[in-house]
């Protein structure tokens, strides 16, 4: 019997586990992936409309931590702000200078990426304005910028595995859809039946479609462990948002949730600008500029 393995000619298998060439979504069938994409968002969008109305919840500006230092109101609230100030001119900065302009393979790439970094520098700023007094007047200062880095995060990935051209075109369309949830909810509120749900559509299923993208086709670039660092650190900063309250107990009242929350938030900026500072070009990416016409001219596959 020992003998009868080298007879067949197969190799053991040390484990005894049959293994499977299952193929992953990334080896679909083009059409199948972009259908798989377009009905995934379809079926969002028609929930969106079907969905009722959210109004903001009547303890939406009540805060934990409501402690003035240094003659700063809700204090902590506010200077936890500074890491998205921080990462977002710093990850400008480098876009501008010559290490930026020189790191993607087409440069139409870089405009989505200053608009994600600008829109972090702004949200500092936003949401140090909002929490220096939380109101209905002032949250959109704090909302808007975020949607300018929520769109363009998708766009840019977008542009980077499926088709160049067909993103950028649609970067201030998406752009402007992302602001008009935060324009909706101020007027329906002006009006006196404020209705959230298109801002918390464009916050939580901008990530769903990152996710798609990831998933379902090949990188450009490579860098993808710092981007999925940053997602971590997100749906961390998103927990510590939702137990604001419990934290700053548990943590015997020295930093909330909603702090916590714009540093986690934060650092996860300066993730994504790491990953952009380090990776490089996956090689057979160097084919063309757009991805998809990469795979059809080479048939080569694409991997981290």
């Amino acid at each position: 019997m020992a003998g009868s393995a080298s007879s067949t000619g197969d190799s053991p298998n040390p484990t005894g586990l049959v293994r499977l060439n299952l193929p992953t979504p990334r080896n679909w069938d083009r059409r199948l992936r972009l259908a798989c994409l377009a009905a995934i968002c379809l079926a969002g969008i028609v929930a969106l409309l079907l969905a009722p109305r959210v109004p903001l919840g009547p303890g939406y500006h009540d805060f934990a931590d409501k402690r003035t230092m240094w003659g700063l109101p809700n204090a902590l609230d506010v200077l936890s702000n500074l890491p998205f100030c921080i990462a977002g001119v710093w990850g400008l900065v480098w876009l501008l200078g010559r290490s930026g302009r020189s790191a993607f393979v087409d440069p139409r790439e870089r405009v989505p990426w200053l608009i994600f970094f600008a829109g972090v520098t702004l949200t500092g700023a936003g949401s140090w304005w909002y929490h220096m007094a939380p109101s209905d007047r002032r949250l959109p200062w704090d909302l808007l910028p975020m949607t300018c880095s929520f769109m363009s995060i998708v766009v840019v990935t977008y542009m980077e595995r499926v088709n160049l051209r067909a993103g950028y075109v649609a970067l201030v369309p998406m752009l402007v859809l992302g602001a008009s949830s935060v324009v909706y909810w101020r007027v329906t509120a002006a009006l006196g039946h404020g209705d959230y749900k298109f801002y918390l559509f464009v916050q939580f299923f901008s990530p769903v479609v990152l996710v798609l993208l990831i998933a379902l086709f090949p990188p450009r670039y490579t860098g993808m462990r710092w981007l999925a660092l940053a997602f971590g650190l997100y749906v961390a900063a998103k927990i510590f948002e939702t137990w604001d309250y419990s934290f700053y107990r548990h943590l015997r009242h020295t930093v909330s949730g909603h702090s916590l929350k714009h540093a986690t938030a934060g650092v996860a900026c300066w993730c994504i600008l790491e990953m952009l500072r380090r990776r490089r070009v996956v090689a057979a990416s160097r084919v063309a500029a757009e991805p998809h016409a990469a795979y059809h001219r080479t048939g080569l596959t694409l991997s981290r």
